[in-house]
């Protein structure tokens, strides 16, 4: 595969990186390898899987490589020295195996970076749960991979019949690796004809459509004010400088649960995620003794703007919206309603419009200054928490026979925001990763232990 520059939210996620704030991703998936001819599953038979499909999501043999003096944004280049089995690994859970021991080891797994020198992921296969389950742990770098290109990977490992489909081979040789002098010429090329051609695509668009153009930047400014118009965020107990160190927690009920209620309360699926998790909220605060009355707290939401043709293309292509998430003590139901309220209002603005505007900035901007500007932004106090829906396919689905039971995100933190909640809905069950600093966030477990209890009582308050 040819050498590819990084896009700009891309490459933000490299820059943005440093000790206390790794930014990779990563899923967990808890398999139950009963459907199998044998009723197990071994290590070879992922690795076989894996090994026979790489050559359908070439970036993973690819590395990031920097160009000297920084002078443009690192590209993907083929990895000469590919090796699979640095990147798949094998782990065995303590007895019992249960979900507290799983999520343990993936916290352990997320506190630690990527070797930045090799392609930027890992999958684990981890034994030993309970029941005769088994998981797989995979971790992706931001780079490379946002929430619904992690999906549509997916979606290629896994099969949709408990029978594995076998894809003829092809071999692999990979492009030789551009040489520093070859990488600076093209990036001198670059810095002098992609602005040059932007600049000259915006102008024949605003001669041959005035008004589109224009209505783009009135748009945009509108959008930005939007954003501002809210105002600072409030102040939150996660608002706090994180460390290197991470916590994970893992909750899951059935897709299905969440469309009743949405069908019984209104709102959208994703209103009701974040009013379920505006409930536990509610809770964890109560139980650390903090005032709640009239409290809300404001959550990042990242939203796709991926389209369907842009289905395996790696990378990054999400925007932002801030919604200010009601957890003082309420009616579950009033709590859905209001935020249901909001989201409709986002909706309406530019807002989303607006961030996406903003996030691609650094498109031709020197990598330096693009890193100073990426850094100043994540210390800004923006939000209190992250909140992120990733919808998947809700059929059965398998890998190397073995049946997906769920899939359990687990995301990245922002500089100074120590919580992220993350939920994949995948073969019918909604999978919730709580991602946590060490320090800020002793109590995770309780926190999804309470949003199932929120979900409990949204269900209640809907009559479902």
């Amino acid at each position: 595969m040819r050498p590819a520059r990084l896009s700009a939210q891309d490459a933000a996620f490299l820059y943005l990186e440093r000790p206390p704030m790794h930014m990779h991703v990563a899923g967990v998936c808890v398999l139950d390898p009963r459907t199998t001819p044998l009723e197990r599953m071994a290590f070879g038979d992922l690795a076989a899987v894996i090994t026979s499909r790489l050559q359908l999501v070439p970036r993973f043999r690819q590395k990031a490589v920097p160009v000297p003096g920084n002078l443009a944004r690192p590209v993907w280049v083929d990895d000469a020295d590919f090796d699979i089995d640095f990147h798949l690994r094998r782990a065995a859970l303590p007895s019992p195996g249960g979900r507290r021991e799983l999520a343990d080891f993936v916290q352990r797994v997320h506190s630690r970076p990527l070797d930045r020198s090799k392609p930027l992921w890992e999958t684990y296969f981890i034994e030993g749960l309970e029941d005769g389950m088994v998981a797989i742990l995979t971790k992706a770098h931001h780079a490379m991979i946002d929430g619904l290109s992690g999906v549509d990977i997916a979606t290629v490992m896994f099969d949709f019949a408990p029978e594995p489909s076998v894809l003829a081979q092809e071999a692999w040789k990979p492009e030789p690796e551009p040489s520093g002098a070859d990488l600076l010429r093209e990036a001198i090329r670059e810095q002098v004809t992609n602005p040059a051609a932007s600049l000259a695509e915006m102008a024949r668009t605003a001669v041959r459509a005035p008004a589109r153009a224009a209505g783009f930047v009135g748009n945009v400014v509108g959008g930005l004010r939007d954003l501002v118009r809210q105002g600072p965020p409030p102040s939150g107990p996660f608002d706090v400088a994180i460390g290197p160190n991470r916590r994970f927690a893992m909750a899951d009920a059935p897709v299905q649960r969440f469309k009743d209620i949405k069908n019984s309360a209104g709102g959208t699926v994703n209103d009701v995620v974040l009013a379920v998790v505006a409930g536990a909220m509610h809770l964890v605060l109560k139980a650390r003794g903090e005032p709640t009355r009239g409290r809300t707290l404001r959550a990042m939401v990242p939203v796709s703007v991926r389209t369907d043709d842009e289905r395996l293309a790696l990378g990054n292509r999400v925007t932002l919206v801030f919604v200010d998430l009601p957890v003082g003590h309420m009616d579950p139901a009033g709590r859905l309603s209001r935020i249901s309220e909001a989201t409709r209002g986002l909706k309406e603005s530019m807002m989303a419009l607006s961030a996406d505007a903003i996030m691609n900035l650094g498109t031709f901007a020197p990598p330096t200054l693009h890193a100073m500007a990426a850094r100043l932004v994540s210390r800004g106090h923006w939000f209190n928490l992250v909140v992120s829906n990733v919808p998947g396919p809700q059929v059965p689905m398998y890998i190397a026979g073995a049946r997906l039971v769920a899939t359990y995100p687990v995301l990245p933190l922002a500089e100074n925001v120590a919580l992220s909640v993350a939920v994949t809905s995948l073969a019918g069950t909604m999978g919730f990763g709580f991602t946590g600093d060490w320090d800020a966030t002793p109590d995770i477990d309780f926190m999804a232990t309470s949003l199932e209890e929120s979900l409990d009582e949204l269900a209640k308050a809907a009559g479902v």
